[in-house]
């Protein structure tokens, strides 16, 4: 009897490709749609995207960078100042809301009602509120920088050739006036919470699509070469604003943007899809590219994830095992001072429920570094656990 299965190749079926086998011995994670040679890259979105970026750089592509680090700023100061996370200095974008708003900030098609917060005698922005250590002294100030901020991200968005897009959240905070999106709620890292001007807004997966179809309509109108490659971040929720359990939302949240990043990439032939989620998170892991704590993903996840793509899409770099830092580019404009292997031995399959060992990955892929996640923040607004 013929019918499709008949010629599906051993990576469709289960227990041919995933069984009992370990990571290292499963394979046909990704094949790459567009090639990202000779082409500048561009990156936003979650805190995940914060170490794809940094793998990228030091892979030696060619990485966009539109809003440099001061060269008297101690790199390990550069997180703290919101330099060096993404391609401009717009910090985490955890939503597809935020996303698409930023695109209409940036080429001035959206003036938000809600423009500062009062924090600690000073302002933020409501829109990167934790993008410098202090509060701003003054209105005016803030205001400049934006301007300055928004022009540079105007640069990204028509410069970038590939932008890598990490989806990381549907909870989004709104403003009841205009339908601003934060990326943090309010009264957390600035201003007041106000039920009568703020509410929360858990995304479905239509909103999601939405405002993802919108963003590159309007983005790809100003810059046609412009190809998307998807990600969605595999760190579970640090809370919840919904009535749910936090994994239960957190399981809402990335199924919505699994579904969508999944029709985004059967819609349109410039966007890509790159599945460190479906590495990280699937049970062919275990659960054991995890740190302590099960939310965020262990440096050896992180190497997993980055070996796979770089199977696909080679380093630049002549010599990949001892990688450069390569020079990113810039665009010329000031920017703020802030104050002063071997092949692997063959593996014994696994038996039902134990732990994989550690994939074999270079070390120089393994990344240990800090992300700078707002959401961790509210970790701290939790009740205090009683005696």
């Amino acid at each position: 009897m013929s019918h499709p299965y008949n010629s599906q190749p051993d990576h469709a079926f289960w227990r041919r490709a995933i069984g009992d086998r370990a990571p290292d011995e499963i394979g046909n994670w990704y094949r790459r749609r567009f090639s990202l040679e000779g082409k500048t890259i561009a990156t936003a979105g979650s805190c995940f995207a914060q170490q794809l970026g940094r793998q990228l750089r030091r892979a030696g592509f060619q990485y966009l960078d539109a809003e440099p680090a001061p060269v008297d700023l101690p790199e390990d100061q550069h997180l703290d100042w919101g330099y060096s996370m993404y391609s401009a200095r717009y910090g985490n974008i955890y939503t597809s809301r935020q996303l698409v708003q930023l695109f209409d900030r940036a080429t001035g098609a959206f003036d938000p009602i809600e423009d500062h917060w009062e924090k600690d005698g000073g302002v933020v922005d409501p829109f990167r509120p934790t993008i410098e250590p202090e509060p701003f002294g003054s209105v005016a100030e803030l205001r400049a920088l934006r301007r300055d901020h928004l022009d540079r991200v105007a640069e990204v968005l028509t410069k970038a050739d590939v932008l890598v897009f990490t989806m990381g959240l549907t909870e989004a905070w709104l403003s009841k006036r205009d339908g601003s999106c934060f990326p943090l709620c309010p009264g957390t890292a600035g201003g007041t919470f106000d039920p009568a001007l703020h509410s929360l807004r858990n995304l479905s997966s239509a909103e999601v699509r939405a405002d993802m179809e919108a963003f590159l309509t309007r983005v790809r109108a100003i810059n046609p070469r412009l190809e998307v490659l998807l990600t969605v971040s595999p760190v579970s929720m640090m809370a919840t604003a919904t009535a749910q359990q936090v994994s239960v939302a957190t399981v809402y949240t990335k199924s919505v943007l699994r579904a969508v990043a999944g029709e985004l990439y059967d819609s349109h032939d410039f966007i890509d899809y790159f599945p460190s989620y479906d590495m990280v998170t699937g049970p062919a892991s275990r659960g054991s590219f995890y740190k302590e704590g099960m939310r965020e993903v262990s440096p050896e996840g992180v190497a997993y994830v980055m070996s796979h793509f770089l199977s696909e899409h080679p380093s630049p770099l002549a010599a990949p095992a001892a990688p450069s830092e390569p020079a990113p580019v810039q665009t010329g404009l000031k920017p703020r001072m802030a104050p002063g292997m071997a092949a692997p031995a063959p593996k014994p399959r696994m038996a039902p429920g134990t732990m994989p060992p550690k994939a074999n990955i270079p070390a120089d892929l393994t990344d240990d570094e800090d992300v700078k996640c707002d959401e961790e923040l509210l970790n701290s607004f939790a009740p205090k656990a009683k005696d």
